[in-house]
C-alpha cells in the first residue's frame, strides 16, 4: 500500500511573474536610486537574495513580497504589476 504525503509540495510561480517581479523590482530600485545593498539592509535581507529574486531564481513569499514593497515605497501589486498596468 503507498502512503500519500498530507502535504502539498509548493509550486513555483509562473516563469511570467516571477519575470515581472524581477523586472519590476530592478526598475523600482534603481530609479529610488538604491543599491541591492541599500534595499537588502531596509527589508532586513541579504543581498544576495535580492539579486536571487531580481534574476528570477527564487520563488519569494507574501511576507517577503510585503517587505520589499514597504523598502520601496509601492504595493505589492506594484511589484507584480504588468506593463500595461504600471
Amino acid at each position: 500500500m503507498t502512503r500519500v504525503s498530507p502535504f502539498v509540495s509548493p509550486r513555483r510561480a509562473s516563469r511570467e511573474v516571477l519575470a515581472r517581479l524581477s523586472n519590476n523590482l530592478r526598475n523600482l530600485r534603481a530609479a529610488r536610486g538604491f543599491t541591492q545593498e541599500n534595499l537588502a539592509k531596509l527589508c532586513r535581507f541579504n543581498r544576495n537574495y535580492i539579486s536571487n529574486i531580481e534574476h528570477g531564481s527564487v520563488n519569494v513569499t507574501v511576507a517577503t513580497l510585503e517587505a520589499l514593497a514597504k523598502g520601496l515605497g509601492c504595493t505589492e501589486a506594484r511589484l507584480l504589476a504588468r506593463r500595461s498596468e504600471r
